[in-house]
């Protein structure tokens, strides 16, 4: 028998939290039984393009629908039309603006179409109204629903689709975040921070993070005590802005960028208090990963329930100002306290990676047999 095979819709297959995640699956899986592709919509090489090769999976493109919406359709259908061992379509979905695939995938006889939602929030006037009337159009092209929280199922899909609808985790390689005293050695001693007090970041520099918001809490912290840095993981718009405010503070040389990293694993075991404002999120994964790895996190209170899986997890609210999250950090600091193993937790918690790959696997198979 041959595998199954899932076509995920996805941007690009960069470094995204989707992305990676889609990739951790992807090697976990019973490839014999079940085999993914992508349909990107920019030919510029993604991150994970070669290893998606090497596993047996294929990348399609067609022309984004900004490009060309009617070009961007008949490729799409084309490409369904060709392949048609392509038995499921997996749309991920950070709003409901671009549903077309699921309707283009229901004329060409795909059988299984899931619509699968990774936000909470969407922004700009004309997005918001176009997901509006989207989503009361899934009912009638989706036939399964997922979602990375209760809360990002809620905003994305109809009430009644979503009773049918199914919280997956975005489990993550545990053992691979698990907290290690030497590495935490080795990688403090490369970003020359033996003896500072780490705040850390990880992600997409972009509004929805709520980056100046840290640049403001570290600001305050910075003017309380000389041993502080702030070691920010990621890349995004915001980059130029964020540099111009540390400049202008005086504070640039207190502050690491990395840019794009592959072992962001070995960076948290660097820092001591993780910190993550988001205006909105679907999950935010990597307070999973954050967790995963010792670390005291505190999380906007805009962040779903699912996301505080240990005790080590603080919720904080974003409407008071940067002051309750400097005093958190505050208390926290002097506390002193020692990392601790939290990968009993998030294997309980259900985020651990075989997991979630074998949850889907077993999915793909009996929505395409039965």
């Amino acid at each position: 028998m041959e595998a199954i095979r899932v076509l995920h819709v996805v941007g690009k297959m960069h470094r995204g939290g989707i992305e990676t995640f889609l990739m951790n699956v992807y090697r976990r899986l019973d490839r014999d039984k079940i085999q993914f592709d992508f349909l990107c919509f920019t030919r510029e090489e993604g991150y994970y393009d070669k290893e998606i090769y090497e596993l047996g999976g294929r990348i399609f493109y067609a022309v984004s629908r900004r490009e060309n919406i009617k070009k961007n359709k008949q490729d799409i259908y084309n490409i369904l039309i060709k392949y048609p061992e392509i038995k499921v379509l997996h749309l991920h979905l950070s709003s409901c603006s671009y549903i077309a695939p699921l309707f283009i995938a229901k004329k060409a006889g795909v059988k299984v179409r899931i619509a699968h939602s990774h936000n909470t929030r969407c922004a700009g006037i004309f997005r918001n109204i176009t997901h509006f009337f989207n989503k009361q159009r899934l009912r009638s092209c989706a036939t399964d629903f997922f979602a990375c929280s209760n809360a990002a199922g809620e905003w994305m899909f109809p009430s009644k689709s979503w009773k049918k609808g199914k919280v997956l985790a975005n489990g993550i390689e545990s053992a691979l975040y698990s907290f290690d005293l030497q590495k935490r050695i080795k990688m403090r001693k490369m970003l020359g921070v033996d003896n500072a007090f780490v705040l850390g970041y990880v992600g997409r520099f972009a509004e929805q993070k709520n980056m100046l918001f840290i640049c403001e809490i570290f600001k305050i912290l910075c003017a309380r005590y000389d041993d502080i840095m702030l070691l920010l993981v990621g890349e995004g718009g915001l980059h130029e802005e964020m540099d111009e405010f540390f400049k202008k503070e005086k504070l640039i040389d207190r502050v690491i960028y990395t840019g794009i990293v592959e072992n962001v694993h070995d960076y948290l075991q660097a820092m001591d208090i993780f910190v993550l404002p988001s205006l909105f999120e679907g999950l935010g994964i990597v307070a999973i990963e954050a967790q995963a790895s010792g670390l005291n996190t505190l999380l906007s209170d805009k962040v779903p329930i699912e996301a505080f899986i240990t005790s080590l997890a603080y919720a904080l609210p974003i409407d008071k100002g940067p002051i309750p999250w400097t005093d958190m950090i505050e208390k926290l600091k002097n506390e002193n306290t020692v990392r601790e193993d939290t990968r009993e937790q998030i294997i309980k918690a259900g985020y651990d990676i075989p997991e979630s790959a074998k949850f889907l696997e077993k999915y793909y198979i009996n929505c395409v047999e039965n």
